[in-house]
């Protein structure tokens, strides 16, 4: 049997998983610092026939996954990274190279399942709105900050040294709500934007969007338009960019 080892590697998690070509056999997650821990779980992994990459951060983490599957010799990794296009996405970005690996391999997760105009959200660390348009082309998105990086901000710009998270109110009256429900008007906001100017691009319905990540969770609740949470979007994503290489390689032998 044919194993694919994926590896998500982002700005505070580690994520992989093992693909059998059918389904996820296993699946797990450490913080950028102990990805070192990860010997313990790939040493009993039965040997993977391919390994793709994303990788978006610091090289000493890239340095780290290095030397974890090179437990596996013969498994040469691929490192993926955008092209113009790929499995029925194109990418407009002014550079192409320019765009992250993550955001590309969830972007073509995205139109696999949707295969239709939609917004495909990552609320992670840094939290991506990106606009994929009816043909399945990527017409840009936008970058803001997560909701813990909005959080130190304010703790390190003003004299909220000792606030913490509070709940979401129209209204709050208290400052940890008055946080809490700012970072999310700010996120909700930019989102219902966005969704907004994808009607004005499209002029018709626009059906499910997608929504991914760690704080997905959070603001699926406040959403207003038909959204579909995907858990491991870029895992996905490298699923299909790994099955479309083989794929391209049979071809050229053939």
């Amino acid at each position: 049997m044919s194993y694919l080892l994926a590896i998500d590697s982002g700005n505070s998690y580690v994520k992989w998983g093992l693909h059998d070509g059918n389904q996820w056999l296993k699946q797990g997650k450490v913080f950028y610092d102990t990805v070192g821990s990860l010997e313990k779980e790939f040493v009993d992994l039965p040997v993977p026939t391919s390994i793709v990459i994303s990788h978006v951060a610091r090289a000493v983490t890239r340095n780290e996954l290095n030397r974890l599957i090179s437990i596996w010799p013969i498994t040469k990794p691929q490192w993926i990274t955008t092209h113009t296009s790929q499995c029925g996405v194109y990418n407009g970005y002014s550079n192409s190279n320019q765009l992250g690996s993550d955001r590309w391999a969830a972007l073509i997760a995205a139109w696999k399942i949707q295969c239709r105009a939609c917004l495909v959200i990552n609320v992670g660390t840094a939290v991506t709105v990106d606009v994929l348009s009816e043909s399945g082309k990527f017409l840009g998105g936008i970058i803001l900050p997560g909701i813990h990086l909005m959080l130190k901000s304010l703790q390190a710009g003003t004299q909220l040294i000792n606030v913490e998270m509070g709940d979401y109110e129209d209204f709050p009256v208290n400052t940890n709500d008055a946080i809490q429900s700012g970072v999310m008007q700010c996120l909700l906001g930019a989102i219902d934007r966005m969704y907004n100017l994808l009607l004005l691009q499209q002029d018709h319905f626009v059906g499910n969007c997608i929504i991914s990540g760690g704080g997905a969770s959070i603001l699926v609740p406040f959403i207003k338009f038909p959204i579909n949470v995907v858990d491991n979007l870029v895992l996905e994503g490298l699923v299909i960019i790994a099955a479309d290489t083989l794929s391209n390689k049979k071809t050229a032998i053939s």
